[in-house]
């Protein structure tokens, strides 16, 4: 097993979640036997605390290596090296899980020196499950794991998470998905709900639905595809607005201390929004601070396109755009000149390509420069 860092790494994971199977067991157990630095490691990577301070490590962390090197210049790299074999994970090429992130980067010789040239790249799939025990599991879009949770069924596959697996029988028990900044993710509910994650979104939801009402609590922006039950509403609460349907396409921005907003691609919702409820038809948008809500005709593919892979903007003052772009790409923008804050931008950005590519389009279609510091970039009025 030594030659198969990355297998180790996934036992590790599945031994976290209580999921191992006896010859998975028995091939942890072996490992372990083998040195007393495979017991320190295990000690290190099974300790309370380990995997958030991965997360915030590589929230902090970036350049073109991203997960591979993203503890790459931590001192304590000397106390915990496990040697030459386990370069080899760099060949992989991605990131299975949060375990596997200390595999990456352990190898003899200095660490290397991030660069203020960094390429800064585009989000990707990731974000940490949390099950109703507390255990947690990081995901990303190499992990393959299904397990169960009590009677409930639960398959992770690459950029997805499934709950529809069939009879899960009855658990009322809760599961939360994290999304990063920089991330994004997508999960299919118990009921065949679909949804999709922006980046710093956080997604609350019972494993199986039981009640009378299926209810989902959201922090951030999301996708739904409600799958229908009449019988059944579906209900989307935020921190200021609650959506009721029975089976629709919808998408919900609720990040703290913005403006709150549902906007209807089909079917039918009912909003509530303070002490007002309004119903939506598709192409409708509904935008709540405080007061009144606002309801407006707007064109939905604007608003719904970060989940395909587009930033589509329609007269969007910039610093909208800019609070966009730095959530994807996990970068902080300074906005120095007050003229900049009445810029509008209208245009159609590609999510996959380097931030330093989708920061050009923006210099020559608007009379704006950036200037970058590391991960923060100042813009200014030309």
């Amino acid at each position: 097993m030594t030659d198969y860092p990355f297998q180790i790494a996934i036992l590790i994971q599945k031994s976290l979640i209580g999921v191992l199977d006896d010859e998975e067991r028995k091939q942890l157990t072996d490992w372990l036997a083998e040195s007393e630095e495979h017991k320190r490691m295990y000690e290190e990577f099974t300790q309370a605390g380990f995997l958030e301070k991965a997360c915030e490590e590589h929230r902090l962390f970036s350049s073109e290596e991203g997960y591979l090197r993203f503890r790459a210049g931590k001192k304590k790299m000397n106390r915990l090296r496990i040697g030459r074999r386990w370069s080899a994970v760099a060949a992989v090429g991605a990131l299975l899980i949060g375990v596997a992130l200390a595999f990456f980067s352990r190898t003899d010789g200095e660490p290397d020196v991030q660069t203020a040239a960094e390429v800064i790249k585009p989000g990707r799939t990731s974000a940490v499950l949390t099950l109703s025990d507390g255990k947690r599991v990081l995901l990303s879009d190499s992990l393959a794991i299904r397990f169960k949770e009590q009677t409930a069924d639960i398959r992770v596959q690459g950029k997805s998470l499934d709950y529809s697996l069939g009879d899960s029988g009855v658990f009322e028990g809760y599961n939360t998905i994290t999304v990063p900044r920089g991330g994004e993710y997508q999960l299919t509910l118990s009921d065949g709900t679909r949804v999709w994650l922006n980046a710093e979104t956080e997604l609350k939801y019972p494993v199986t639905f039981t009640g009378e009402v299926r209810e989902v609590v959201l922090e951030g922006e999301a996708y739904f595809e409600v799958a229908k039950n009449s019988a059944c509403p579906f209900v989307v609460k935020s921190e200021k607005l609650e959506i009721k349907v029975l089976g629709t396409s919808f998408n919900v921005k609720a990040y703290p201390q913005e403006t709150q907003q549902a906007t209807l691609v089909e079917g039918k919702v009912k909003v509530h929004a303070g002490s007002r409820s309004r119903e939506l038809q598709p192409g409708e948008q509904l935008n709540y601070l405080s007061g009144e809500p606002e309801v407006r005709k707007v064109d939905v593919r604007a608003y719904v396109a970060w989940k395909d892979q587009r930033f589509v903007f329609n007269d969007d003052l910039l610093e909208e755009v800019m609070r966009k772009l730095g959530r994807w790409y996990d970068v902080t923008f300074e906005l120095r000149d007050a003229d900049v804050r009445e810029i509008r931008f209208t245009g159609n950005l590609p999510k996959y390509k380097d931030l330093e590519q989708v920061l050009d389009k923006l210099e020559l279609t608007t009379h704006i420069r950036f200037e970058r510091n590391g991960r923060t970039i100042e813009v200014f009025a030309e």
